[in-house]
């Protein structure tokens, strides 16, 4: 990705992906914020600490941020943001590429993408 990127990040809708004993898992996130531009870039990224997602990233210590076009499907958004990731494949009806590290990407209605660790 073009670290220019993500000196244009605003507020919108991202899908966090993680993985967790090898099963690839995604959800909603509103809140995304570039705090460093220096290399490596670094990116906060807030969601509940109750969720699956994050237990998984606090597990495994990486994830991926897919940037959601505007024109994203509600549907997309409630496959990813209405149910846990625990017992649920959120990811069976939704475009995505597992990532050598595990973690999955959205390639639908996706503006760009980032792999953090």
């Amino acid at each position: 990705m073009n670290s220019a990127v993500l000196s244009n990040l605003s507020y919108g809708m991202y899908a966090i992906g993680s993985t967790y004993k090898g099963k690839p898992n995604a959800c909603i996130a509103n809140s995304v914020v570039q705090v460093s531009s220096r290399s490596p870039e670094k990116l906060l990224v807030s969601l509940n600490k109750d969720t699956y997602s994050c237990k998984a990233i606090r597990k495994t210590g990486v994830f991926t941020v897919s940037v959601l076009s505007t024109d994203t499907p509600a549907s997309i958004i409630g496959a990813l943001g209405l149910v846990s990731g625990e017992n649920t494949d959120k990811l069976k009806n939704i475009r995505h590429k597992v990532l050598l590290e595990g973690v999955p990407v959205i390639k639908e209605n996706t503006c760009c993408c980032r792999y953090c660790n």
